[in-house]
Formats: structure tokens, C-alpha cells, sequence
């Protein structure tokens, strides 16, 4: 570059400008919008924004939630300087989180056959449901009386018959529909739907509306625990530690008990790795538990609370982003620049709001596993992605019986489905209104309703001062769900299976 600048002064000119003027479009069109939106959300200025880490954010906008509300806000967590597990130290422990798996590899279209072996009573089971998954999509999902609905057994039997058709010849060969199945903002809905937060898993001795009473506000929910820990027994990790403090060794030219207690716990760990490598032939056993966590649902909803509120909201901008994109193509057909020129401004600014508030909302998990987060808890971080992982798991093995199933993802499924599976239909009502149902997605999200509805869900009457069960919250999960999102005449390629 220096000897371009002395050689090719305008030559060097030119690519610096371009750069220049290519950083700024890059700049104004996926930074600019977003970050001011951030700001409309965190009281801190673009500069702490761009700089800080999603964690940091996460927890300055509960700050300001938590003083809104008079709530404390607890001080930083801080680890034990030694953990053991079963009488052996451990080194470090985390949770199991989402399941993703590659289960068939090569390259599938729409336009090309392939073999389909269905379970024939899976599809009766889906014919004997048939009722229950439609009434759920027109009573639950739209919120319409079934009575309302002119068109009911025409559809219904249009399905059933199909589901029939499908029944009756399992082994067939022919072009598939290619789905992507795609759970909604799983973990934030989760975390509504069960009323997960950290100060909501208690115990016995953190409990404070009782914990050996009869009110039904403990939900068990299982998590995975995992740990490393090391193979040396606690007799021979205090016999180390020992030996290192009754003769004070030096260590890199310093006595040992010259160094902080940190840097001690350090050092013995250190000395204990070197142990089991010379005596066990290996530094670390990992072992995982399944663990039970008890959840309170009384307990002040604070948390809760502000992820409802950046999930609705976002779901508000998202529908004024297709409101306003609506707007600018029936202005550009009409020939009114200025009203498209207006339109596409408000559409950058409700796609970089909802953007804004999608970022925070996924935070809202991952922070409560951040080192020194003030709202930190590993036990609800496992209860959130092992729900996860199972709800992900359920429907795979339902879609193995009605199709194939090509890739798993932490929230959705790609799979294929035979084209003679009932699809798209529409529902009119006596109004003159319609309503298009999506089969597979209301098939799948009746099921998720069914498994994973909340009844121990309690809310406080802030008036009157009683707890009342709302067991309707679960419909939150179910609604938003496994949203179906068809690809025709695509071409879908997973990944390569890891190498064994």
C-alpha cells in the first residue's frame, strides 16, 4: 500500500474512497437503524451499545424494569472458588442444551420422486384426531365459534379422506412437498408458558409462600446437568492443598500463601490435574445427571412480564412491517413516489425495531447463564432447553411416521411430506370472512397444546389480593408454535453427517 501511494497516488485514491463509500452504505443500511432502536430500548447511548455485549444490555434493561417496579436488584453472582461433586472437585458443570441433528444427507426437490413408507396407524391416529386438531385452529388460534364456520364438514372430509387415501397405501413413491417446520420464538414462549425465572426456582429454604404447602404453586420440571470433574477422591485434593500450605511452596518464584485466595484455588487445581494424569491416566471424568428443579408460580412475575411485553411488541412491529411494505408496492403500482418514498422509510424503521426487540428477547435466555449476571440461574436454562429439545423430539417422531424427517435444528424440522398429504384449505364463515388453515401446522400445534399446557399456572389479583389458576397462558406456546412454511420447487441440501 506505501508503495502504491507513492507509485499509483490516484490508483490508491480510488480504492480508498470505495472502500470508504462502501463501508458507509454497509453502515446506514444494517447498523444505523438498529443500533438507534437498540437505544429506544436501553437507556444508554450508541456508543455503550455498539460496544457492550448482548449479556450487559440484557441486564441494564432489567435494571430499569426492576426500579419501575420497586424490585431490588440482586447483587452479581460470584462461583465458589471450589466446587466438588460427589467428593470429587469439580472443574467446571454447564446444562445440556438444544438438540440438533442431520438425519438424512443428499439433495432433495420438489420436482423429483422420492420413497415414502408411512406408519398406517399414525394416519388413523391423525383421522381419529381430525376433529379435535380443527376445532383447536378455529376455537383456540382464531378465537371463531365452530357454529360460525359454514364449510366445516367439507373440509373435514376432504382431509380425512386424504389421511384415508395415505392409510391405505403406506408404501408409495412421489414427488414431496418440502417443509420447513419452525417453532415460533420457542425459548422466549417457553419461558411464558411455564413462567420461568431465576428467582422463581426455589427450595426449601428460599420459599417464601411455603414450600411444604398444598397450593399447587410448585412445578416440577426436569433438566440436564453436566460436570467435569477430576477422578482424584476429596482426601487426596485436601492432602494436596496440604502439602502446598504446611510447607509453603514456591510456585513461579512466590510462596504459595503470598498469592490470593483466586489464585491459591487455581494453583491447587493445577497440582491436583498433574496428580490424576500420573496416578488415574486421565484429568477428567464428565459425568451428566438428570436433575429436577422446582419452580414457583407465585412468585413476583417481573421476568415474566418483560419478556411478554418485547414479545408482543415485537410481534406488533412485525405486523406494521408488512403493514407498510403492503403500502409502498400499492404506491409504487399507483405511481405516488412520494407515498412509496414514505412507506419503504417506515418499513426500515418497524424491520429494525422488531429486529431490535428479537435480539433482546433471545437474550433473555441466554443471560441467565452469564457469569456475574445479577439474574443468573443454571437450573432454568436447562428446564428451557431440555423443553425444547423434547417438544423438537415429539414432533420428529410423529413427522417419521407421516413423512421423513432430513435435519433437526434447535426450533424446527426440515422434513419431507408426500404431495397426496392434505395441505392447504380454507374455512368460510357466515359472515363472508375466511380463514386459510394449514394442515401439518395445526396438526402439530393441537399436539403441542395438548402436551405442554401449563395448569399450575397462578396469577395475583393485585386488588383483591387472591391467586387465581389461568391455565389459558399455555396457549401461548401452542398458537406460536410449529409454524409451517412450505417450499415448492426448491431444493433443499442439509449438511454433511459428522465424521464418525
Amino acid at each position: 500500500m506505501v508503495r502504491y501511494a507513492s507509485e499509483k497516488p490516484t490508483h490508491m485514491a480510488t480504492y480508498s474512497v470505495s472502500d470508504a463509500v462502501a463501508t458507509y452504505y454497509l453502515y446506514d443500511q444494517y447498523v444505523h437503524l438498529f443500533i438507534f432502536s437498540l437505544c429506544t430500548l436501553i437507556p444508554m447511548g450508541p456508543e455503550d451499545v455498539l460496544r457492550k455485549g448482548s449479556g450487559t444490555l440484557c441486564e441494564a434493561l432489567l435494571q430499569v424494569e426492576a426500579f419501575k417496579k420497586n424490585i431490588v436488584c440482586p447483587n452479581k453472582d460470584v462461583e465458589p472458588l471450589t466446587k466438588f461433586h460427589n467428593g470429587h472437585l469439580l472443574d467446571a458443570e454447564t446444562y445440556i442444551g438444544g438438540h440438533v441433528e442431520c438425519l438424512e444427507t443428499g439433495v432433495y426437490r420438489s420436482d423429483t420422486p422420492c420413497k415414502f413408507d408411512l406408519t398406517p396407524s399414525a394416519l388413523q391416529s391423525l383421522i381419529d384426531n381430525v376433529d379435535r386438531d380443527l376445532t383447536f385452529f378455529i376455537e383456540v388460534e382464531k378465537g371463531i365459534e365452530r357454529s360460525e364456520i359454514t364449510n366445516y364438514d367439507e373440509v373435514r372430509s376432504e382431509i380425512v379422506e386424504k389421511l384415508e387415501l395415505l392409510r391405505d397405501n403406506p408404501v408409495r413413491e412421489e414427488e414431496p412437498y418440502i417443509y420447513h417446520l419452525d417453532v415460533g420464538a420457542m425459548y422466549p414462549n417457553i419461558i411464558l408458558t411455564n413462567r420461568l425465572q431465576p428467582h422463581a426456582v426455589s427450595n426449601e429454604a428460599t420459599c417464601a409462600c411455603g414450600y411444604q404447602g398444598d397450593n399447587g404453586c410448585k412445578r416440577q420440571m426436569d433438566w440436564i446437568w453436566r460436570g467435569d470433574y477430576a477422578p482424584a477422591s476429596k482426601s487426596e485434593y485436601e492432602r494436596t492443598r496440604m502439602q502446598l500450605t504446611q510447607h509453603n511452596e514456591r510456585v513461579d518464584d512466590k510462596p504459595f500463601l503470598d498469592y490470593d485466595p483466586k489464585d491459591q484455588a487455581a494453583i491447587v487445581s493445577k497440582r491436583v490435574k498433574q496428580y490424576c494424569h500420573k496416578v488415574y491416566k486421565k484429568t477428567k471424568e464428565t459425568k451428566e445427571e438428570e436433575r429436577t428443579a422446582t419452580v414457583c408460580m407465585r412468585e413476583n412475575p417481573f421476568y415474566v412480564d418483560t419478556v411478554r411485553r418485547f414479545r408482543d411488541r415485537r410481534y406488533n412491529f412485525k405486523k406494521m412491517t408488512k403493514k407498510w411494505k403492503g403500502q409502498a408496492k400499492k404506491a409504487e403500482k399507483e405511481g405516488k413516489a412520494l407515498d412509496a418514498k414514505h412507506a419503504k422509510d417506515m418499513t426500515l424503521v418497524y424491520d429494525s425495531l422488531q429486529v431490535a426487540h428479537k435480539c433482546i428477547l433471545n437474550s433473555f435466555y441466554g443471560y441467565v447463564m452469564r457469569k456475574g449476571a445479577r439474574w443468573r440461574s443454571m437450573e432454568m436454562a436447562g428446564i428451557v432447553t431440555l423443553t425444547g429439545a423434547k417438544l423438537i423430539t415429539q414432533a420428529r417422531e410423529l413427522v417419521e411416521q407421516i413423512g421423513r424427517p432430513l435435519e433437526l435444528d434447535t426450533d424446527g424440522i426440515w422434513c419431507i411430506l408426500p404431495k397426496s398429504f392434505p395441505e392447504n384449505f380454507q374455512f368460510k364463515t357466515k359472515d363472508g370472512g375466511k380463514e386459510m388453515i394449514e394442515y401439518p401446522c395445526c396438526m402439530l400445534n393441537s399436539d403441542v397444546h395438548d402436551r405442554y399446557t401449563n395448569h399450575q399456572y397462578q396469577t395475583l389479583d393485585p386488588k383483591t389480593g387472591k391467586v387465581s389458576l389461568d391455565e389459558e397462558r399455555s396457549d401461548e406456546l401452542a398458537t406460536r408454535s410449529l409454524a409451517t412454511k412450505t417450499t415448492h420447487n426448491r431444493t433443499f441440501i442439509p449438511p454433511p453427517s459428522p465424521t464418525p
